[in-house]
C-alpha cells in the first residue's frame, strides 16, 4: 500500500502528462453536464411552473419518477441509443467522451427540471 501511494505521489509531483489528460477529461465531463442540464432544465422547469396545460400533472409525476433514475438504467438507455444499432448509432458516439456527457446531461437535467418546477 505504502509502495503505491509513493508512486501516486511521484506521478503527481512529477507532473505526468498522462495523469493530467485524464483529469482534464474528467473535470470537463463532470463539469459540462450540469451546465449543459441546467440549460435545458431551467428554462423547462421553468415552463412548467409558470403555464397550465393539459396533462401537466403527468409530466410532473414522470419528472418526480425520474429523480429515482438508476445510473444504470439511464446509462443503458444511453447505450442502446448510442450502440451501432441504435437510432444514432451512425454518429459513432459510443464509448466517446461526449457519450459520456450526453450520459451525465441525461442523469443532471431530470433534477434540474424538477428543481424549476412546482412541488
Amino acid at each position: 500500500m505504502m509502495q503505491e501511494n509513493a508512486s501516486a505521489l511521484h506521478l503527481v509531483l512529477s507532473g505526468d502528462s498522462a495523469l493530467f489528460a485524464i483529469v482534464r477529461l474528467s473535470l470537463f465531463v463532470s463539469l459540462s453536464a450540469p451546465f449543459i442540464a441546467a440549460l435545458i432544465g431551467v428554462p423547462l422547469g421553468s415552463l412548467i411552473a409558470l403555464t397550465r396545460f393539459r396533462g401537466r400533472e403527468p409530466v410532473i409525476v414522470v419528472l418526480n419518477a425520474l429523480m429515482g433514475l438508476p445510473p444504470v438504467v439511464a446509462g443503458l438507455a444511453v447505450y442502446l441509443v448510442l450502440s451501432r444499432s441504435g437510432p444514432l448509432g451512425s454518429w459513432g458516439l459510443l464509448f466517446t467522451p461526449l457519450a459520456m456527457v450526453i450520459a451525465q446531461t441525461v442523469l443532471v437535467c431530470g433534477w434540474s427540471i424538477v428543481m424549476n418546477s412546482p412541488p
